[in-house]
């Protein structure tokens, strides 16, 4: 097991990092374990490090006057309650791993020093957390990850250089990019494959992950595999790649499985047969919060429609009614198919900072089988296949009449 660096006590606390052994690979599974030891004779009270508790990493890459990679905690400017500290006695040791794969994915291979910094974090209540002391920084030592290029990408020959290129294709979303793919053979399957992890990235690298699957969608078998080999060795993001070969699955024209099955079964149901939607419910909620306002909609399966609007300047909330003609509900039904609604889960732990979690409910009919409750970051939401039947649902929230509703299929 590697040593630990360990930086200066600061009221008695040091924080330390204790790196992996050996290389690691671009694109795999990078993580680091933090620990914290209290040298001092009282107990004090650590964010970061109680299990369960969730938390964000803020990464922040290096600079002129810091040569390092610096790593902390990014969850400071919210107030947390007694349940995110743990609470520390004189000589106790606690430790944590800082997962910093999609970190590290992004920058490449290369050695990267590194330090984590505990940044002050505020509490509720009457709890007082640790903090360095005015103008100090309590730092870990520096460590050093050497990290290299995929083996797997090396052998379809796509160093770092083009692997840079085949990024920003994947970020433009370019005509050109299965084309580009494909000319490496197994290898692009490999390469977008590996990509599809980004989707647990937030902001743009994000997209380039949603778009990588995208494109494994369109190469068969191949990508199907490589989808399969990527989850192998990329446990971190087992979740995504779950999803992406339900997805798969769904676009290959596999029956749905047992647990869907009731759900589509009826979801097809309702759009054609317009007389069994007595039961049919949508609900959205796109955004509910003082910074960015309300936006809700509910719509009944015979048409009715309640719109819930506040504009983030506005005190109090608008109530408007209206109804829907039969052939737009149909519309609302197939974009729900479209979205494979029945398959959408969040696959994000974290948000960016303010970025909404809009919720979806939908009742088909009476009954567990027939019903979902999806909430998921904005992100997931506009970025993934849900994309258009999200802003489908935005523009029903704020169009007083029928004028934004898509045409009737």
């Amino acid at each position: 097991m590697a040593d630990v660096a360990w930086g200066e006590s600061l009221g008695g606390v040091r924080f330390g990092l204790r790196p992996p052994p050996g290389e690691v690979e671009a694109g795999g599974t990078i993580r680091v374990e933090l620990l914290c030891q209290n040298q001092g004779p009282e107990p004090v009270w650590v964010f970061g490090f109680t299990p369960g508790y969730p938390r964000s990493l803020r990464v922040s890459p290096p600079k002129s006057h810091r040569p390092w990679i610096r790593v902390s905690f990014g969850d400071v400017k919210v107030l947390h309650p007694p349940d995110a500290f743990t609470r520390l006695l004189p000589g106790g040791t606690v430790s944590t791993e800082l997962d910093l794969s999609f970190a590290f994915d992004r920058r490449g291979a290369g050695r990267w020093s590194l330090a984590f910094a505990y940044d002050p974090v505020r509490a509720s209540g009457r709890l007082t957390p640790f903090t360095p002391g005015e103008g100090r920084e309590a730092l870990t030592g520096q460590i050093d990850l050497l990290v290299t290029n995929a083996r797997s990408l090396d052998e379809a020959g796509i160093d770092p250089a083009r692997a840079d290129e085949l990024d920003l294709a994947l970020l433009q979303d370019t005509p050109e990019l299965l084309g580009q793919l494909r000319a490496h053979g197994a290898g692009g399957a490999i390469f977008a494959a590996r990509r599809v992890a980004r989707v647990l990235s937030g902001g743009m690298e994000s997209m380039v992950g949603w778009n990588a699957l995208r494109a494994i969608l369109r190469m068969g078998d191949e990508g199907f595999g490589a989808l399969l080999a990527a989850r192998a060795e990329i446990p971190h993001a087992d979740e995504v790649y779950a999803y992406a070969l339900d997805w798969f699955r769904h676009q290959r024209g596999e029956s749905p499985s047992p647990e869907h099955l009731p759900f589509v079964t009826e979801l097809d149901q309702i759009i054609a047969q317009p007389d069994r939607r007595g039961n049919f419910l949508i609900s959205w909620t796109g955004v509910d919060s003082p910074i960015h306002g309300t936006r809700r909609v509910e719509i009944l399966g015979r048409g009715e429609r309640l719109t819930i609007l506040r504009r983030p300047e506005e005190a109090s909330a608008t109530t408007n009614r209206g109804a829907l003609p039969a052939a737009q509900v149909t519309s609302i039904a197939l974009a729900l198919r479209d979205a494979m609604v029945w398959l959408l889960r969040p696959l994000r732990q974290h948000g960016l900072p303010d970025e909404p979690r809009p919720s979806l409910e939908v009742q088909l009919a009476l009954g567990e089988p027939y019903q979902r409750r999806i909430a998921m970051w904005n992100g997931e939401w506009r970025q993934g296949p849900a994309g258009p039947l999200a802003g489908l649902l935005d523009r029903m929230c704020t169009a007083s009449d029928g004028s934004l509703m898509p045409p009737p299929f």
